[in-house]
């Protein structure tokens, strides 16, 4: 078959897009589509693409464009989701997959009606140390896994996103936002979330009406057990941490080190091995990668509209608990 046509809205998230995923084997970027006509005409003329248009309406009325991806800002995630798919679009949309859960449980129910792929772009699955920690936890290596922890580490203070939108209570939530790439790893490990406790405060970015820092605990539906931290506002680097504990061994890893950890009962569980790891930056190309072969061989992408929604569904779980003092609340999973 031809190569599939793809169109990209959303050129500021989108730009590292365009720059890891303009040479696809399967695929040719076609289109682009942003609000600024200034970024439209520089990166067309940068690109070459035949599609430029600052009209969201026009890209997806191309019949050269048969993926979108959304890369804009969290509000505008559920109107051009449903607008595409009802075109015929498949749709990968940035994380997180929409603001609240029903705007979820709506997408995912029109990609059902539209017979359109439907993946959410969570780009900590695509790191290749994750996916090596994610085979061994279920290959054996680590035994029968029993507990993980992962955490988002990222300061805001300077980066609101245009118009201060990352700061509007209306437009985002930093748990759902942000915290997103920490549950969603932590759930691609456990499995679902039936019940999360959490607590929160806020001693930083006054800017940021929610709370801004975060300690969600998760109880899965295998009885394993689970920890996420998120910080928006702490004075650190930022880094996404990842711990599996299994019966047989455990790993301590990240995505910005240049090693991770392993101590496993059958090499010496007294101390660690220290396994070296490529220095890797987003894995954008690596999950389009994998969202073209879906469409192309009909297999459900990784993380799909019902995953990405249950992610949401978790967030906004731990949002009601702590306003309730940290009592557990039970996660919806019905999508």
């Amino acid at each position: 078959m031809s190569k599939l046509g793809i169109g990209i809205v959303g050129l500021r998230m989108g730009y590292g897009h365009f720059q890891q995923c303009k040479e696809l084997k399967d695929a040719d970027l076609v289109g682009i589509c942003d609000l600024d006509a200034d970024l439209v005409e520089k990166l067309s003329r940068e690109f070459d693409v035949p599609v430029a248009t600052t009209d969201f309406d026009e890209l997806i009325a191309s019949d050269q464009i048969d993926v979108v991806s959304i890369t804009t800002p969290d509000y505008l995630h559920l109107e051009q989701t449903i607008k595409a798919l009802e075109a015929g679009k498949h749709v990968l949309v940035e994380k997180p997959m929409a603001r609240t859960v029903e705007e979820c449980a709506e997408m995912v129910e029109v990609a059902r009606k539209c017979d359109r792929k439907l993946m959410v772009a969570h780009v900590a699955r695509f790191y290749q140390s994750f996916q090596d920690a994610h085979r061994w936890a279920f290959d054996g290596t680590l035994g029968d896994l029993y507990f993980v922890e992962t955490s988002y580490i990222h300061n805001y203070e300077e980066i609101p996103g245009f118009d201060g939108w990352r700061f509007d209570p209306e437009k985002r939530h930093v748990l759902v936002g942000g915290g997103c790439h920490a549950i969603d790893l932590a759930r691609w490990f456990g499995g679902d979330v039936i019940a999360v406790s959490a607590l929160s405060n806020h001693f930083n970015i006054p800017a940021q009406k929610a709370d801004d820092m975060w300690i969600l605990n998760l109880q899965f539906d295998n009885d394993v057990i689970g920890r996420v931290t998120v910080s928006s506002g702490c004075q650190r680097p930022y880094n996404i941490d990842l711990e599996v504990w299994g019966t047989r061994g455990t790993l301590v890893g990240d995505n910005t080190s240049s090693s991770c950890k392993l101590s496993l009962r059958q090499v010496d569980r007294y101390r660690w091995m220290e396994l070296p790891k490529p220095q890797e930056g987003k894995q954008l190309s690596k999950e389009t990668e994998h969202f073209i072969d879906c469409i192309i061989n009909d297999k459900t992408p990784l993380i799909d509209g019902v995953d990405g929604a249950k992610t949401v569904a978790t967030a906004w779980a731990a949002i009601e608990s702590s306003k309730q003092g940290g009592a557990p609340v039970k996660v919806r999973n019905d999508f």
